[in-house]
């Protein structure tokens, strides 16, 4: 894993944990949002 997959990692973990901290309304777009950089993520990963 290179070092921005890390830092990505650690971004996505930081969103995923403050989620609950939003209005209910957003969850839908925040967890669109952590889906997407996710798959972008795994995507880095898999072509190591």
């Amino acid at each position: 894993m290179n070092e921005n997959s890390v830092l990505s990692l650690e971004e996505i973990k930081r969103k995923i944990s403050t989620v609950q901290e939003k209005v209910l309304d957003s969850h839908s777009k925040e967890f669109e949002e952590i889906h997407s950089d996710l798959n972008r993520v795994l995507s880095e990963i898999d072509g190591l």
